[in-house]
């Protein structure tokens, strides 16, 4: 009789271990979003054909931007992919940047040259990051929901004018008890 409710006990805190798991997970909430930003490059000096380096930032990005997410109830973050794409090009043909990053807080990802007027004219977007970089920029968003994008490089001639549009793909989960 003494094993039988013993059992039957251990059977039972099993049972509760279990559903508090289960009704855990139904406090939870994904939300699957792009947050983008643009970081407006302008270089109205004349270098006569020597390079330059430039360095600018962006607005913030805030997953608090969305409704359903308060800061303090942030969970988990995921950065399913991190992108980026040249607009708005003006300049002469063939600038390119060479040393180029972009950096969200202490993260600082390398980005391979870019002949503006083609990534512009060709609307190439391209995917960057390595899995431990989109990591750690999703450790930082855990903490604080908003961040800023700072991007730089070095190009080739001014004066030139572009705009880089960055954009994040981030699944958010929140946990609503």
């Amino acid at each position: 009789m003494k094993i039988t409710s013993k059992i039957g006990a251990l059977f039972l805190i099993i049972m509760m271990i279990t559903s508090c798991d289960e009704a855990d997970e139904l406090t939870k909430l994904d939300f699957k979003s792009d947050f983008s930003t643009t970081v407006n490059v302008d270089i109205t000096d004349d270098s006569d054909g020597e390079p330059q380096n430039w360095d600018e930032t962006s607005s913030a990005i805030n997953l608090a931007s969305i409704e359903e997410i308060q800061a303090d109830l942030i969970d988990d973050v995921r950065i399913n992919a991190l992108k980026f794409e040249i607009d708005n090009f003006v300049g002469e043909d063939n600038i390119v940047v060479s040393e180029a990053s972009i950096s969200f807080g202490a993260t600082e990802i390398s980005v391979s040259n870019i002949n503006l007027q083609e990534y512009d004219a060709n609307n190439t977007v391209s995917s960057i990051g390595t899995a431990a970089e989109l990591n750690a920029i999703a450790s930082a968003l855990k903490i604080t929901p908003e961040i800023i994008a700072r991007v730089k490089g070095t190009i080739s001639s001014s004066p030139v004018k572009f705009d880089v549009i960055i954009t994040l793909d981030v699944t958010t989960t929140v946990d609503v008890l």
